[in-house]
């Protein structure tokens, strides 16, 4: 009994961990949006991993594909509009081309920096974890790789060596216009589309710590190299599976490496990681030292400022890696029309208003007299005052009926 409890209050959230949610677009699980023929795939879904982004790539395309009539493919002329315009060259927006190709869409890619930008962005040698390990995702893309180097050739292979070739540039947003979709990039120049996929991605700026001295040059938001750092003091700032491979990797190199994070505990870690970082954690030799319920005060010159549980503590530092990962674009999206997780448009807060002036209409209402509502309901007999006092039933029937 009692282990049923226990897993009826997990269920209840009461295990899980808590806070505010994180803003996302609004995007139903094909990727569309209240925008219509705008697609949202990838991170920006709020799960990132390679598989589900593939997959959210190519789900989108084969939504837009079935929507696509033969007829319009058939009857289209040089310089209409495309039938797909993809923003982003990661797993989904690449996944998402593939799939299109094999639709038979007219689509072109746009991407504002490189072809898997964030993957090519990793540290050197970072381990590649496939989740879920026995899903298979939607398209043409699959991932065999087991490190960073690897996986980015497997994806080139698989996509540019195929003729899929990102065009450079960087959608400030996207509008509708003449029942199509217009979109707008920072260079000034538009592409019309029937369809768009935003696969961007988490690209806007990395989050920060709010410290004093944050701006010092020791500091920064990724790991190229671990070894550029051996023999040094390294501190590591952060909770997800980023921030433990980040640290992981420093104390392989040879870094003392001190692991700062907020909570009590990890939540949620990828077994791989949390299982290396508990065995270098029992190497009284690796130079790990991990900080939990810990916030970063300052940034010093050779120091930084730590607040624990047992007060403030001063330690050694030579370089400092925030790793909290990035903003999602926003912006971008307000600037779109598109929806907001946990924002209030004008129709919500409208709502809410007459929701609310509903409930004291009625409420006053049946108060006593003294009440501006039911002094002035009283003499009119209008709803609710109408209804009186029902006579009580007996049957669920006769409930039902008053």
């Amino acid at each position: 009994m009692m282990s049923i409890l226990q897993r009826y209050a997990r269920w209840l959230h009461t295990g899980w961990p808590a806070g505010v949610v994180e803003k996302l677009p609004e995007a139903a699980p094909d990727g569309s949006t209240n925008v219509r023929g705008l697609y949202v795939v990838g991170d920006l879904t709020g799960i990132p991993l390679l598989k589900l982004s593939a997959d959210s790539g190519a789900r989108a395309v084969q939504t837009i594909g079935a929507k696509t009539e033969t007829r319009d493919r058939e009857s289209r002329g040089e310089g209409e509009v495309k039938d797909l315009v993809i923003l982003g060259a990661g797993v989904a927006g690449m996944s998402a081309a593939l799939e299109a190709r094999k639709e038979g869409l007219d689509f072109d890619v746009y991407e504002a920096s490189e072809p898997f930008s964030t993957i090519v962005n990793f540290p050197r040698a970072k381990p590649i974890y496939t989740y879920p390990t026995e899903m298979e995702p939607a398209g043409e893309m699959r991932f065999r790789a087991a490190v960073k180097e690897d996986l980015v050739r497997e994806l080139r292979e698989q996509t540019i060596e195929r003729g899929i070739v990102p065009r450079p540039g960087r959608a400030t947003r996207v509008r509708r216009s003449d029942g199509q979709l217009r979109v707008e990039f920072e260079d000034g120049q538009a592409v019309s589309a029937r369809s768009v996929i935003v696969a961007i991605g988490r690209s806007g700026d990395f989050r920060q710590l709010d410290v004093p001295g944050e701006d010092r040059d020791k500091v920064y938001n990724r790991l190229h190299d671990p070894a550029e750092y051996a023999q040094k003091h390294a501190l590591v700032v952060g909770g997800g599976d980023s921030a433990l491979e980040t640290a992981i990797a420093l104390a392989r190199a040879g870094a003392r490496t001190t692991l700062s994070y907020r909570r009590d505990e990890f939540h949620r870690p990828k077994p791989e990681n949390r299982e290396q970082l508990d065995q270098l954690r029992r190497e009284p030799d690796s130079g790990l030292r991990v900080v939990l319920g810990s916030e970063i005060v300052a940034i010093e010159d050779s120091h930084v400022r730590l607040s624990t549980g047992a007060g403030e503590e001063r330690i050694d530092n030579d370089v400092v890696f925030p790793i909290l990962g990035r903003e999602a674009p926003l912006d971008f999206f307000r600037r779109s029309g598109v929806n907001i997780h946990g924002e209030w448009r004008l129709s919500t807060q409208l709502g809410y208003a007459a929701h609310l002036l509903a409930a004291i209409y009625v409420h006053h209402s049946k108060t006593s007299a003294g009440t501006p509502i039911s002094d002035t309901l009283t003499p009119t007999g209008w709803f609710p005052i109408n209804l009186g006092s029902p006579e009580r039933s007996s049957s669920l029937l006769g409930t039902l009926r008053l």
